[in-house]
């Protein structure tokens, strides 16, 4: 079976997890990847990838992706591919999604979707507008792939008639092979990823300040950090460790190898790669009861806390110390993709 796997977002865990999964897919149908030019990934040989512009900045990002044109080039490939079903793997608001989502109806092509937020980050502008279009898509799709049940209701609300849930696969091999021996376990609390508003990182630094240095709070991710969350890690060195970059494949592995908890103290939440990679490492989750986090990390045998609070935060970073994570193997994506290529299979024309 000839199958197209579109994508349209490539940079960071995005990019890691399309290339994790397009690995394992490969070997359970004939998959043609179909990505912008800067997915410097070989998931796939050489003739089965297809690279297309998007832009080298976001304003001719922006433009190229309002381009019906553009749009329709890369249809012309996904054509000339002959696949039996197209799954759009992200961007399903972009302009071009749109286009391809009625040239697939015209066309009969099985479309198919996977929607990681259903609902936007608060304060995402790209994922605001993302979230206003894909109503229009998801009416048109054959069926539409979400990670958690508790996102079936949502994209049905948006226009879904058929929800397929199929759990995030774990990125951890990813980054375990760059274990090393002899690394210490230090009394760390450790934030990795992206940093954005949502993710709580002022209720972290209260529940960092509240516990008085007995445990180091660490803060690695790109992202911008307000300035008064700035100066209050620069008050506070001796509390707070921060990381304000791209780390290095190798360089996570360090981190979560020093680190005797990961925290992930979200405001909102879709789902995240982090509870499993802490989990491969021995590295107990405390994480905000938000989003697939509820289902989530008590399957790590993490512990949840309400939002927004420091007090419940720190107590639970505390408790944490004591605990040994469950790492389920069954989600690395050896064992979840076998489920996308019987998800094609179903629909495929």
């Amino acid at each position: 079976m000839r199958a197209a796997l579109v994508a349209l977002s490539v940079r960071g865990a995005m990019g890691q997890y399309l290339e994790a999964l397009s690995l394992e897919l490969g070997r359970h149908c004939q998959l043609y990847l179909l990505v912008p030019q800067h997915f410097a990934a070989n998931a796939l040989a050489a003739d089965r990838i297809s690279r297309f512009a998007t832009g080298t900045s976001r304003i001719r990002a922006l433009l190229q992706l309002v381009n019906p044109g553009a749009a329709i080039r890369v249809w012309k490939q996904v054509q000339a591919i002959r696949p039996a079903v197209v799954h759009v793997f992200n961007g399903e608001g972009y302009p071009w999604t749109l286009v391809w989502a009625f040239l697939a109806q015209k066309q009969g092509l099985p479309l198919l979707v996977t929607v990681h937020d259903p609902e936007p980050h608060p304060g995402n502008m790209w994922e605001w507008l993302n979230a206003r279009l894909r109503p229009y898509v998801l009416r048109r799709a054959t069926s539409v792939h979400v990670h958690s049940e508790r996102f079936v209701t949502a994209v049905k609300a948006q226009g879904a008639r058929d929800v397929k849930v199929i759990p995030h696969g774990s990125l951890a091999p990813r980054f375990l092979r760059y274990r090393k021996p002899g690394i210490q376990r230090e009394p760390i609390a450790l934030f990795f990823g992206r940093i954005e508003a949502y993710k709580g990182l002022d209720t972290l630094l209260e529940a960092g300040i509240r516990l008085n240095g007995k445990v180091k709070i660490v803060i690695a991710g790109p992202g911008r950090l307000p300035w008064v969350t700035l100066r209050k890690i620069e008050r506070h060195r001796e509390i707070f460790e921060l990381h304000n970059r791209f780390l290095e494949d190798w360089e996570v592995a360090e981190l979560f190898q020093r680190a005797r908890v990961c925290v992930l103290p979200y405001r909102q939440a879709s789902q995240s790669s982090v509870p499993l990679i802490a989990a491969a490492f021995g590295v107990p989750v405390v994480a905000s009861a938000v989003g697939a986090f509820v289902e989530d990390v008590p399957a790590v045998g993490g512990l949840l806390v309400p939002k927004d609070d420091p007090e419940a935060l720190a107590s639970a970073i505390t408790q944490a110390f004591e605990m040994t994570p469950t790492y389920p193997k069954e989600l690395e994506f050896d064992q979840i993709a076998p489920r996308f290529a019987q998800w094609y299979s179903n629909h495929a024309g």
